[in-house]
């Protein structure tokens, strides 16, 4: 038997606004969207329609972020070609740089940010493609 990823789903605080942000800046597709007084969910996807992202709010839990004790617990990895580029641009859109990430490979070049609601992003570029 074998399985493929359907979604990945994240605990955000405001997931239409970070779909929203994910559209005008990374260029992601929003698939659905919709939320209530209590609860809001978006359904997003990469820029070549492989990877869907669950945003959600939901009544009683906490977003993602909050309960991690170091921002390499759980990102979202961006390939860019360009590093030092992209990050200028997303730093610009509300992003802020985290560091240089210190686990990589040789040939590795890994940049952390975190996006406008704390959620960590990482650019990558594989000296060695995984």
């Amino acid at each position: 038997m074998k399985f493929s990823v359907e979604h990945i789903g994240i605990a955000v605080e405001k997931p239409i606004e970070m779909a929203k942000w994910y559209k005008d800046v990374l260029g992601f597709e929003i698939k659905f969207s919709g939320e209530d007084s209590e609860k809001a969910v978006a359904f997003i996807t990469d820029a070549d329609n492989k990877v869907m992202l669950e945003l959600g709010k939901i009544p009683g839990l906490n977003p993602l972020y909050n309960s991690l004790s170091h921002h390499l617990q759980f990102h979202i990895a961006l390939k860019s070609d360009d590093q030092d580029t992209d990050m200028k641009f997303l730093i610009q859109n509300g992003a802020k740089f985290i560091e240089k990430c210190p686990i990589t490979r040789a040939d590795d070049y890994l940049v952390v940010l975190k996006d406008p609601w704390g959620n960590c992003i990482q650019l990558s570029k594989r000296g060695n493609q995984i």
